[in-house]
């Protein structure tokens, strides 16, 4: 389905009317409470040979005036559990749609943050409602993995009823808890896909080298420098301004015959 035939399904399932998605070019952008919303695509890249195996998506956002507004200012308007669970399904409804209309270049998968509160007012069915959305754009659970930051929910069970729901329908997780002990076993027992953590975490919570079958994501590799203390943890993927900072296009993975310039994730994500 065309990009201005998907912004125009999901602009009349939006009864509420709290907000509009509009095209902008060949992209999608949103109104929502008088701020603008963009998205944002940083390449995660495989670090054993640099291919580009996904992207992760970040929210850029401005007043009417233009004047820039960090994503956890527009996070904190929301004032209520119903409010902040239509926000961030706005946003990624907002990187589905971007992220789409970008498949004739750029493959791999998709990495979202699902914000720690709308995890918690999301009583049940966790994925759900996204996952009908992703349809819609001609994608599936499959083709996403979602970041977590577990950090935020100490041992609330609603965590762990939520990691279930989301892996359930087939959501890839990626992790990221600051506050773990040693050896990384807090998070082992949550059953990651990825563990999200930078070159200081890495070194501390496995000082002799990650376990088998565990894949690491680390953040951060800005220059040679980090890239050279990330190669010998053992870590399978990186990002960080090294391989490209934030932008609005994600880099190509393929060519337009589709001849891939990269291969399959280490986390098992499709092209």
């Amino acid at each position: 389905m065309p990009l201005t035939d998907l912004i125009r399904y999901f602009n009349t399932a939006d009864s509420a009317g709290e907000s509009t998605l509009y095209p902008e070019g060949n992209r999608a952008a949103a109104w929502h409470s008088g701020l603008r919303l963009h998205s944002l695509f940083q390449p995660i890249v495989d670090l054993t040979d640099g291919h580009i195996v996904g992207h992760h998506a970040t929210l850029d956002v401005h007043l009417e005036d233009g004047t820039p507004v960090s994503p956890e200012s527009a996070y904190g308007r929301c004032t209520s559990p119903e409010a902040i669970i239509h926000f961030d399904r706005l946003c990624r409804t907002l990187h589905a749609l971007n992220f789409l209309a970008q498949h004739d270049y750029a493959g791999g998968y998709l990495q979202l943050a699902i914000h720690p509160r709308h995890l918690l007012a999301v009583q049940s069915q966790h994925g759900m409602v996204y996952e009908a959305i992703l349809k819609r754009c001609g994608l599936a659970p499959e083709d996403i993995v979602l970041a977590i930051d577990a950090g935020q929910f100490g041992d609330d069970a609603r965590l762990i009823a939520a990691l279930h729901n989301y892996r359930r329908r087939g959501y890839r997780l990626a992790l990221h808890a600051p506050g773990a002990p040693a050896g990384g076993n807090a998070w082992l027992d949550l059953q990651p896909d990825i563990l999200r953590l930078d070159l200081t975490q890495v070194h501390r919570l496995f000082p002799a080298g990650t376990p088998d079958g565990l894949v690491i994501e680390l953040s951060g590799i800005d220059g040679d420098a980090e890239l050279a203390q990330a190669r010998p943890t053992g870590a399978q993927l990186g990002h960080g301004r090294l391989f490209g900072s934030p932008a609005s296009d994600c880099q190509p993975t393929h060519s337009k015959q589709r001849v891939a310039y990269n291969r399959g994730s280490p986390s098992g994500a499709p092209l």
